[in-house]
C-alpha cells in the first residue's frame, strides 16, 4: 500500500513558492539580499547575536568544529543517538570522537552521562556536543556548568529543536538557539525540518569572532575586507582583489534556498504550536496503552518543539519485533522511522554496546510515528488504532 502518512514531510504553501519565484527574478542567485536578510531574521528569532547560513547542517558542524580548533590533538564527545554527521564532521578534521551514554527514555545526553564518560576518558576532549533529540532540549544549564568546570567548549546540535525551551537551577527559561550556554548552536534546515530550505544549515553564535570566521570559511576562506589584506599584491582601491589566508570551503546557500527559508521562518511559531497540538492528541490516545512510553515533560516550562513524535515500545514484553510492527503499519499506509541507529553500531565507529546500555535500550524501543503540520485528528485516530492493533 502507498504510504499515506509518512513519518514526516515538508510544509510548503503558496507563499513559500512565491518567495522562491521572486528570488529567481532578482539580480542575484547567490550571496544576495535574501541571504543577508535571512541571517538577520534567524538571529533575531533565535535570540542570539549572529547567524551564518550554509549549505547543510553537516557544513555547519564542519565549520564550527574547525573554528573551535578540533583536529588530531583536540577531540569531541557527543551522544551516540544522533545522525552520522554529528560525528562525521569532526572526523573530516581527523578528530577522535567519543560517546556518552544517554537517558534511556529520552535518548538525551545528561550531565550525569557526560560526567561518567569524561571521567573514564584518557584522551584530550575540547568540545562537548549535546544533541537535542526529536525537538526536546538536553539539560543545557547543567551540561554547561560541567563543561565550564573542565574548560570545555560546547556546540549544540539543535537540528531537531529550534526554539525548544529549557531552564536553569533558578527557573530562568532559555531558547535553544540563543547560545546562552554554548559557544555555537547549529541547526539543520533540511527539507523536513521546521525551517525547510531543501538543503541548508545555520551556525548561531553570540561571538563576533566566530561569526567572522564562519562567514569566511563558508566562502573558500576568502577575505574581501581591505583592512585585513596582508599580501604583496594587495591594491586597496581594486574592487576585484581578495585574499585567502586559510583554507575554506564552498558551503554557500543559494538565494532561492534562503528565500524559501525566510518564508518558512515566518511559520516557525505556528508550526511548533500545531506540532504540540498533534503531540497532545497522540498523548491522549496513547497514555494508558500498555508497553508504550510517550514523551513526557521534565518540568512545566519545558517546550518540546516536536520535530519527531518518538515513542518507546517494550517489544520484548510484547514478543514482537520492531520490524513486524513497522511492516504491519506500512500495510495500512502508515510510515514510521527509527531515530537513530546508535553510532557505536556503525562499522566505522564500532564500539562495545555494553559501554552504553541506556543508548542500546533507547534504540531497541524507539519508534517515530507520523508528525508533521497538516495531520488531522481523524488521521491520528487511525494511526493510533492501527498501532494498537499491531502491538495487540
Amino acid at each position: 500500500m502507498k504510504i499515506k502518512y509518512p513519518y514526516s514531510k515538508q510544509n510548503i504553501n503558496n507563499k513559500d513558492i512565491e518567495a522562491v519565484i521572486r528570488s529567481l527574478k532578482s539580480d542575484y542567485l547567490t550571496q544576495g539580499l535574501e541571504l543577508k536578510n535571512f541571517e538577520k531574521e534567524l538571529a533575531k528569532k533565535m535570540g542570539c547575536n549572529f547567524a551564518t547560513v550554509v549549505s547543510s547542517g553537516t557544513a555547519a558542524l564542519h565549520i564550527s568544529y574547525r573554528i573551535l580548533g578540533i583536529g588530531k590533538s583536540s577531540n569531541i564527545v557527543t551522544s551516540p543517538i544522533t545522525f552520522l554527521s554529528t560525528a562525521n564532521a569532526a572526523k573530516f578534521l581527523n578528530s577522535k570522537v567519543y560517546f556518552t551514554d544517554v537517558d534511556k527514555f529520552s535518548g538525551l545526553m545528561t550531565e550525569k552521562t557526560l560526567v561518567q564518560s569524561l571521567n573514564k576518558l584518557n584522551a584530550k576532549v575540547s568540545v562537548v556536543v549535546p544533541v537535542h533529540l526529536a525537538g526536546r532540549s538536553c539539560e543545557m544549564y547543567k551540561i554547561h556548568m560541567e563543561a565550564k568546570k573542565r574548560n570545555l567548549k560546547i556546540i549544540e546540535d539543535a537540528s531537531h529543536a529550534p526554539l525548544a525551551k529549557y531552564n536553569d537551577n533558578k527557573g530562568n527559561i532559555y531558547n535553544v538557539g540563543s547560545c546562552a550556554h554554548s559557544e555555537i548552536t547549529i541547526m539543520s534546515l533540511h527539507a523536513i525540518k521546521h525551517i525547510a530550505m531543501g538543503e541548508g544549515g545555520v551556525i548561531l553564535t553570540n561571538s563576533i569572532k566566530i561569526q567572522t570566521e564562519a562567514q569566511k570559511l563558508r566562502n573558500h576562506g576568502m577575505i574581501k575586507d581591505n583592512k585585513l589584506w596582508i599580501g604583496k599584491a594587495a591594491k586597496k582601491e581594486a574592487s576585484w582583489y581578495y585574499e585567502m589566508h586559510d583554507i575554506g570551503w564552498n558551503y554557500r546557500a543559494t538565494e532561492m534556498q534562503c528565500a524559501l527559508g525566510r518564508a518558512q521562518l515566518k511559520k516557525l511559531e505556528s508550526s511548533i504550536l500545531e506540532r504540540q497540538k498533534i503531540a497532545k492528541f497522540y498523548e491522549k490516545l496513547l497514555k494508558d496503552t500498555d508497553n508504550i512510553c510517550i514523551p513526557n515533560k521534565r518540568f512545566k516550562t519545558e517546550r518540546h518543539s516536536f520535530h519527531l513524535y518518538s515513542v518507546q515500545i517494550n517489544f520484548s514484553k510484547l514478543q514482537k519485533s520492531k520490524i513486524e510492527i513497522i511492516n504491519y503499519l506500512k500495510k495500512y499506509g502508515i510510515g514510521t522511522q527509527v531515530h537513530y541507529i546508535p553510532l557505536f553500531y556503525q562499522p566505522y565507529y564500532k564500539e562495545n554496546e555494553k559501554k552504553y546500555p541506556s543508548a542500546a535500550f533507547y534504540y531497541e524501543g524507539t519508534l517515530s510515528l507520523p508528525m508533521y503540520v497538516g495531520l488531522e485528528k481523524k488521521d491520528i485516530i487511525y494511526i493510533v488504532r492501527k498501532l494498537k492493533e499491531a502491538i495487540n
